[in-house]
């Protein structure tokens, strides 16, 4: 008849609660050394993803820029001098007007975009509110045009897009809303530039204090937590742990 050693009684026990307590104190400690390196992993593909977004966009800006047939400018999709066709959406607020037209519509009507933006950083909205039919872009025309004409009462403002303004340099950056940058850290746009930038809204601090880093430099880069007015990446001082950010284009 074989025989139980008192040690190997209690192996066959399972473990005792010492080793389990060890056990967990060990994965513990993994996770707590693992998950920071995951969630900084997660947030540089989502800074690469922005990175490689906004060269794409550059590129698709300058085909459109060259376009036979164009002006070779950029239409307005906010402020004053948004270009429209039609005496109701033409008449309608410079608000409404902007709330509605998109640059990235623009591109996508005239094919130098494939699909629709979608990012992973930021607001992860992806429609427009309110009613009615959209503005769409008409490339005969340089004008939105809603058909059939009305003013329009579609707002894309929580939605990652492209847009295009007159410059504004008697604003900060931090303040302009994509109006001005100082793409040499020090010196505004010209006040007769149209300029087009990328805004992501409701960006988490963080991520918009890293893409500002590895877009505007170390030297350049704002003090996390607060505004950056410096080069590309431009934002308010977040708050509520968000911030809108605004990202340089090109302008003309």
């Amino acid at each position: 008849m074989k025989k139980h050693t008192p040690s190997s009684f209690r192996r066959s026990q399972g473990y005792s609660l010492l080793e389990l307590v060890l056990v967990i104190a060990v994965i513990a400690v993994l996770v707590g050394l693992l998950l920071p390196k995951g969630f900084d992993a997660l947030r540089n593909a989502r800074i690469q993803q922005v990175e490689k977004t906004v060269d794409t966009l550059k590129t698709a800006l300058t085909d459109y820029l060259s376009m036979p047939g164009g002006n070779g400018s950029l239409p307005r999709t906010e402020g004053t001098g948004i270009p429209t066709s039609g005496a109701a959406l033409t008449g309608a607020t410079d608000v409404a007007k902007g709330n509605a037209a998109r640059l990235d519509t623009v591109l996508l009507a005239t094919g130098k975009i494939e699909r629709p933006l979608t990012l992973r950083m930021g607001t992860q909205a992806f429609a427009s509110t309110g009613t009615g039919n959209e503005v769409t872009w008409s490339q005969s025309a340089l004008a939105f045009i809603m058909t059939p004409d009305a003013a329009p009462q579609r707002n894309w403002s929580t939605v990652t897009r492209v847009e295009a303004r007159t410059a504004n340099p008697a604003l900060s950056p931090s303040a302009a809303l994509g109006a001005n940058f100082r793409l040499d850290g020090a010196t505004n746009l010209s006040a007769n530039y149209v300029v087009a930038y990328l805004v992501i809204p409701a960006c988490p601090a963080k991520d918009a204090y890293e893409l500002a880093v590895s877009m505007n430099g170390p030297q350049l880069a704002p003090v996390e937590g607060a505004a950056s007015d410096t080069v590309v990446v431009a934002y308010a001082a977040p708050a509520n742990g968000i911030t809108d950010v605004y990202v340089y284009l090109t302008s003309i």
